[in-house]
């Protein structure tokens, strides 16, 4: 549908360059304090405050890529195409495009202020948007398992906007509760909306029809979801302020395996099925890697649910963020990407242009994504290995910033490689 390619696409491209260079820069800022032994003399207007950059970088990533990259594919999969309002989803993206855009010079100019929080709450109120054009065009095919989880997304992503709401209105919080709004939004928002989109389109394009419909690892997901939030809360502790205790503690390791059940059982009929017929489609490492790294995501959850594991967990803070991007670099981009690449390379098919040129486009997506795997891998196994030996009080035999910085740099690459591949691709 070109009204998605341009508004939603290929934007959500432009975005994922801006989250993967902005940091880039961040561990260039961190990797070489002093630029003069670079050899470079780069004006001060080109430094930020980290933590400003910080707060951009994630929420261009979260609001920008992922957001309007999921959105297309949801409303292109799980939606009677030919009655969708084209004109009000135009305005609904451009809305999003440029409130995102402000929404990331705020962050880095002054960090959470009233203009970025102001920012943050109009995204939400066009993601409610979004939301009622999806229901009321939502699809009713035999496809369940697809229009289960896709419909599961749509309404965790209105539901993961409570945490926010309750921040705004309870500053008389206690800091345990004004803790658990934060997670309680980014666990949602990463586990069901993520999660549950990216579920929802495998079955839709991957799973084999005999297993579209089996709705029971959707049903496992559901249950399993809010319980799972229990094991962040309690932060590796045994009691914490406004939480039962060990009750709550068995509820949430019992989450944490319902939910984790639910998406392998996910992961093994969309491998089942692919491997049948074989997936030899441009990007396809995006497709393996993602698919491969969505188990430590289910599954580590599980084993830090129980409270001396997490805290231990918890004490490398390179542990922490390793996790993320597992999830977020390698499971979530990775399989978007395979995703949208899906959608846009069928016109390279179809075009009249001459075939050399249809070849070099299809190379640079394969060469790109090989070149994104790498730096995404390299990042996540860098950023876990420096936490093990943040663990065992030792330092690395490397410099972590530099590294770092160069593994941003190569998933950059890769992903500009891929992204101007389908921007100036032919047959659009």
């Amino acid at each position: 549908m070109p009204v998605i390619a341009r508004w939603f696409y290929l934007p959500s491209l432009i975005f994922l360059l801006l989250a993967l260079l902005s940091g880039t820069w961040l561990r260039l800022q961190w990797g070489w304090p002093q630029w003069h032994m670079l050899g470079l003399d780069l004006p001060w207007s080109l430094f930020f405050r980290a933590d400003y950059l910080l707060h951009g970088h994630s929420h261009v990533a979260l609001l920008g890529w992922t957001f309007l990259a999921l959105s297309g594919l949801i409303l292109e999969a799980g939606t009677r195409r030919s009655r969708l309002p084209v004109r009000s989803l135009k305005v609904l993206a451009v809305l999003i495009i440029l409130v995102t855009v402000v929404l990331f010079i705020a962050f880095v100019r002054d960090g959470y202020a009233p203009l970025s929080i102001a920012l943050s709450t109009i995204h939400m109120l066009l993601g409610y948007g979004l939301a009622w054009i999806f229901f009321r065009h939502a699809r009713a095919d035999s496809n369940t398992g697809s229009r289960y989880f896709l419909e599961g997304a749509v309404f965790w992503m209105v539901m993961a906007t409570a945490g926010p709401w309750l921040l705004a209105a309870g500053r008389g919080l206690s800091p345990f509760w004004m803790d658990a709004a934060v997670q309680y939004y980014l666990h949602v928002f990463f586990n069901g909306w993520l999660l549950f989109g990216l579920a929802g389109l495998a079955f839709r394009y991957l799973v084999h029809p005999r297993f579209r419909q089996r709705t029971w690892p959707f049903w496992l997901m559901m249950a399993g979801l809010l319980p799972a939030l229990l094991p962040e809360l309690h932060g590796g502790s045994f009691g914490a302020p406004g939480l039962p205790g060990f009750p709550s503690i068995l509820t949430g390791i019992l989450g944490t395996l319902l939910f984790a059940a639910g998406g392998m059982a996910v992961v093994y009929y969309t491998l089942v099925s692919v491997w049948q017929k074989g997936v030899r489609r441009p990007g396809t490492v995006l497709f393996w890697v993602g698919l491969t790294a969505a188990v430590p995501v289910l599954l580590l959850p599980v084993i830090m649910a129980w409270p001396p594991l997490r805290n231990h967990w918890l004490q490398s803070d390179f542990l922490v963020i390793g996790f993320i991007h597992i999830h977020l670099l390698a499971t979530v981009t990775g399989l978007l990407l395979y995703a949208i690449i899906q959608r846009l390379s069928g016109s390279i098919q179809s075009s009249s242009t001459g075939l050399p040129i249809r070849k070099g486009i299809r190379f640079l997506i394969s060469s790109g994504s090989l070149v994104y795997i790498a730096g995404s891998t390299v990042m996540v196994a860098l950023l876990v290995v420096t936490g093990l030996f943040q663990l065992s009080g030792s330092h690395p035999p490397f410099s972590v910033q530099k590294s770092l910085f160069q593994a941003g740099f190569l998933s950059f690459t890769g992903a500009f490689l891929v992204a101007a591949a389908l921007v100036f691709r032919p047959g659009k």
